[in-house]
């Protein structure tokens, strides 16, 4: 209403620009001014903002976008720099979704980091987020440097935030879509596929040569370290099919928090637009030789300057005797038989030379120059290591009692031991696990009447999908483009068939960034997304959305064990193993999360200083509190279910059968979770279709302090137009809040950050520095 009254009391506008810079403007003033002390409200406006960002007004105004994005890090400074009895779960809700809020506004706007107040401004809370102090103060503090500052965060989720927000401007801003297309942040390259374009292997070529290669055969060929305890770094010494201009070459495998990168360095002393091209001849003839030879002048050796008779001897020219002397000092018989010795010696060097005249080695200097062979073979992974840094062992400094000889020292460079078992695995299940969050939309069709989930599930059968209002499927293609699973390699709604490496080649393979909406298409075919063969797929920088049809397939898929894949059985173990050695861990959570929801509720909802509650002496925040000191892992949170139905009669939302739907619902992370889903916990978004074209929005949701998100609100009427984009935005939200309320929610780039430390764990090799450089030196073959 406030928004409304501001809009009415201004002055008309009447175009799209006008109306995106008085929105924008408002809602970070009120942000700012009086909505940071609210939740809820706090989360609509920043999820706006983000929507606003999304919007492509072709006369945009720079300096309004720079605006907005300093306004939002000006809430976030605001939110960091409030009290520590004011730091609850809340306050930092609002704090990790600002952070996103920015990422939204920079991956659409990556000109904003070309500006350097705007780019000093972002990474100021940056650093804010990850250190919890700013190394430059306010003006005439003298600047922190950030290695002499100690780390303390508002909390761990804000410094997660604060990372990942770092990582997409260094790495995606500008850059995204890659060349993947949107379905991958990762490279879509492992080690068989590198090894399937090395020379080496047998039948290889650069049309799918060496098919046979396993994937234990191709880790052999590659030497692993990890570094930082979070980077596993896989180097291939072999040149990828570059025979005729053979350089030092070593390929890189990186895989880390934010993904798996492939990356191909080569030694080079010039630029590749200076070195030319190289001429290697297997002959290349005798130099021509010069006509002009120039005259040997004859002159007489002088072993004495003139002169040197006229010189008066001295008592030294003396010492050394004359051969007359020595005639008489040893006889003539010893000086015949050392001029016999001198003569014979002569004739022998005289024959060695005959003979040696005549042999092929003797006339080496009349022989054609041949060139040596060019070097094939480069041991490049030291040298690559040595120019990063990595060999860089730190002096002891014996002065230092905590540097002694007996005390462990962080290496840069940790080696993995690639022949134990289960290495591969282990590999395989941290490529399973995605850099990106993912979220499940399932799509059900009510005809009225139905209240059954067998009638709603029949309808997506052949014989009646024909009968389904033509509205409907053309709502369903504007919530993502429809994907091939042979082709795809993104998020499937199934774990079994995720992120999974295609042998097909795709072509054009950022095409559905740019798909438009094909109201011919929108046939009986093209209706079958229920994760057989097909789904509808969105994705963003940093969240995938896969929306499914279910049919009856849906819910045989599961009865044997199909879709529960390594990583989500072992992670399963690990948590259900964490368990049972964490006694009532997870009572104990329970326990405190309820006591933090009643807590909330006495406070409204409010972020305000609770200044009843807050103790006079020595207040800590809930975030820094001592907790129970437990081994970081993989914990498990069970998936957001997300209902998007369409009703032919309003009324039979009151009778939908969710409990029986969820077995066609079921994605595999189920597994994971010690707690199923209910149907308490699933957000259902009705659309019920007007006699007048328009759609009426019902929300349905679970009763929580973050329940219903934006741009839909509960009882709105909407366009078909927009239908699409408002929905997918709201399913977006809805997941979203869903993690910010959920305290064992892990970021996707901690949970692989903990799947690297697990891997470190069980295949390190603890060798001594002189081991590790005679590692280097062996061959990965």
């Amino acid at each position: 209403m406030e928004l409304l009254q501001e809009f009415e009391s201004a002055s008309v506008y009447d175009n799209a620009h006008a109306l995106f810079v008085r929105a924008t403007y408002l809602v970070c003033h009120r942000l700012i001014s009086s909505w940071k002390t609210d939740l809820n409200v706090s989360l609509a406006a920043l999820e706006l903002l983000s929507g606003l960002a999304r919007l492509h007004i072709r006369d945009s105004d720079a300096l309004e976008c720079k605006r907005a994005v300093k306004w939002i890090c000006d809430y976030i400074c605001y939110q960091c720099s409030r009290p520590p009895p004011a730091h609850s779960k809340d306050l930092h809700s609002t704090i990790v979704a600002a952070f996103q809020c920015t990422s939204a506004w920079l991956m659409q706007h990556p000109y904003l980091l070309q500006d350097k107040d705007c780019l000093q401004t972002v990474l100021e809370v940056v650093e804010l987020g990850i250190s919890g102090t700013k190394s430059v103060g306010k003006s005439g503090d003298i600047p922190k440097f950030k290695d002499e500052k100690e780390l303390k965060p508002a909390s761990m989720r804000v410094r997660d935030a604060a990372e990942s927000l770092l990582t997409i401007i260094l790495e995606q801003v500008g850059y995204f879509p890659s060349e993947c297309g949107p379905e991958s942040i990762s490279s879509l390259l492992d080690e068989v596929a590198l090894m399937k374009h090395c020379n080496s292997m047998p039948d290889s070529s650069g049309n799918g040569g060496g098919s046979s290669i396993t994937t234990e055969q191709a880790i052999a060929k590659f030497k692993y370290f990890v570094t930082e305890n979070s980077t596993i770094l896989a180097l291939l010494e072999e040149p990828l099919g570059n025979a005729e201009d053979p350089q030092p070459t070593v390929t890189l495998l990186i895989r880390g928090p934010f993904g798996r990168h492939a990356w191909t360095m080569q030694l080079r002393h010039l630029p590749r637009s200076k070195s030319g091209t190289k001429y290697h001849a297997v002959n290349p003839g005798r130099p021509i030789p010069m006509n002009d030879t120039p005259q040997r002048i004859e002159f007489d050796q002088k072993f004495f300057p003139d002169g040197v008779d006229k010189v008066t001897p001295c008592v030294a020219d003396y010492s050394i005797p004359t051969l007359e002397q020595i005639r008489e000092q040893y006889g003539t018989d010893s000086i015949r038989q050392l001029e016999t010795m001198i003569e014979n010696q002569s004739i022998d060097e005289k024959l060695a030379w005959a003979a040696t005249d005549n042999s092929a080695d003797s006339l080496s200097h009349a022989q054609e120059s041949v060139p040596p062979s060019v070097c094939h073979e480069f041991q490049a992974a030291r040298l690559f290591l040595s120019h990063f840094g990595f060999l860089t062992f730190e002096e002891r400094n014996p002065n230092n009692p905590s540097e002694s000889l007996g005390a462990p020292v962080q290496r840069p460079l940790i080696v993995l031991d690639t022949k134990r078992s289960q290495f591969a695995q282990e590999l395989g299940m941290l490529d399973k696990l995605s850099a990106r969050t993912y979220d499940t939309v399932h799509v059900f069709y009510v005809k009225s009447g139905q209240s059954t989930a067998q009638e709603i599930i029949s309808n997506m059968s052949d014989e009646h999908v024909r009968s389904l209002d033509a509205h409907f499927g053309n709502m369903l293609l504007t919530l993502g483009w429809p994907v091939d699973l042979e082709e795809h390699s993104g998020w499937t709604g199934l774990v079994s068939t995720s992120w999974s490496l295609k042998t097909t080649n795709q072509t054009e393979p950022a095409k559905h960034t740019h798909s438009r909406f094909n109201p011919t298409a929108a046939n009986h075919n093209d209706l079958r997304f229920n994760g057989e063969s097909k789904v509808l797929y969105w994705a963003d920088v940093s969240s995938e959305i896969a929306f499914v049809v279910p049919t009856e397939w849906n819910l045989h898929c599961e009865a044997d064990g199909s879709c529960l894949s390594l990583c989500s059985s072992h992670s399963s173990g690990d948590s259900l193993q964490s368990a049972a050695s964490g006694g009532n861990v997870w009572a104990r959570a329970s326990d405190s999360s309820a006591e933090n929801v009643k807590t909330q509720k006495s406070r409204n909802l409010s972020l305000e200083l609770d200044t009843k509650g807050a103790s006079a002496k020595d207040p800590i925040p809930p975030t820094r509190r001592k907790t129970n000191a437990m081994k970081p892992a993989l914990q498990a949170q069970p998936p957001a279910k997300i209902f998007l139905v369409w009703l032919e009669s309003f009324e039979d939302h009151l009778n939908f059968p969710i409990d029986d739907l969820l077995g066609y619902t079921r994605t595999g992370e189920e597994t994971q979770s010690l707690q199923m889903p209910r149907a308490s916990d699933c957000h259902v978004i009705y659309l019920h279709a007007l006699q007048s074209g328009l759609l009426r929005v019902k929300l349905q949701g679970p009763t929580g302090r973050m329940s219903f998100a934006t741009p839909l609100v509960d009882g709105m009427v909407l366009s078909r137009r927009v239908v699409g984009n408002l929905v997918r935005q709201t399913a977006h939200n809805m997941a979203k809040r869903r993690r910010l309320d959920n305290d064992n929610f892990q970021p996707p780039h901690v949970r692989r950050r903990l799947k690297v430390q697990d891997i470190v764990q069980k295949y390190k090799m603890d060798l001594s520095e002189p081991e590790l450089l005679a590692h280097l030196f062996k061959s990965a073959f």
